[in-house]
C-alpha cells in the first residue's frame, strides 16, 4: 500500500486531513464571501449567550474566549510548516477580527471588516487547495522519484 504521508511534522500529515481541510476552509470562505456581500445589517451578540448574566459578564467572557482563540492560533502557526502556514494565517482574520465589528458599528466599517475576512479565508482556501494538489502529485509519485518529497 502507497504511503499517503506529506509530511512526519506539521499540521496536514495525509490526504485524508487534506481533503478535510478543503472541505472546512471552503464551506468557512463560502458563508463569508456571503456575509461580506450580504447588504444584512450586523448586530452584535455575545459568542456565548447567557440570558442571566449582566453584559459586563458577557463581554468578560468573550473577551477572554477570543484571548484564548488568539493565543490558540499563535501556537497552530507555530506547529505549521511551509504551506500550512498560509492556510493557518489566511483562518486568523477570519477568527480574530469579530471583536472588531462591536468597537467599529457603522455599517461601512462592519462591511469593511467582513470584506477582509472574506479575503482572508479565500487565500486560506486556496493554500488548502494546494496543500491537496500537493498530496495528489506525492501519491501519484513513484518512490523513486525524489522531485516532489
Amino acid at each position: 500500500m502507497k504511503s499517503m504521508d506529506l509530511d512526519k511534522s506539521g499540521l496536514i500529515r495525509d490526504r485524508l486531513t487534506a481533503i478535510g481541510a478543503v472541505v472546512l476552509t471552503g464551506f468557512v470562505a463560502a458563508a463569508s464571501f456571503r456575509a461580506a456581500f450580504n447588504s444584512a445589517p450586523y448586530h452584535w451578540q455575545p459568542f456565548f449567550h447567557l440570558g442571566a448574566l449582566p453584559r459586563w459578564a458577557q463581554l468578560s467572557i468573550d473577551v477572554a474566549f477570543y484571548a484564548y482563540l488568539l493565543w490558540l492560533w499563535v501556537i497552530v502557526f507555530s506547529i505549521a510548516k511551509s504551506k500550512e502556514r498560509i492556510w493557518v494565517a489566511g483562518w486568523g482574520p477570519g477568527l480574530l477580527l469579530n471583536p472588531l465589528k462591536v468597537v467599529v458599528s457603522s455599517p461601512p466599517g462592519v462591511t469593511a471588516i467582513r470584506q477582509v475576512q472574506a479575503l482572508s479565508l479565500a487565500v486560506a482556501f486556496l493554500a488548502a487547495v494546494s496543500i491537496f494538489l500537493e498530496a495528489e502529485a506525492r501519491d501519484k509519485a513513484s518512490p523513486e522519484s525524489g522531485d516532489l518529497k
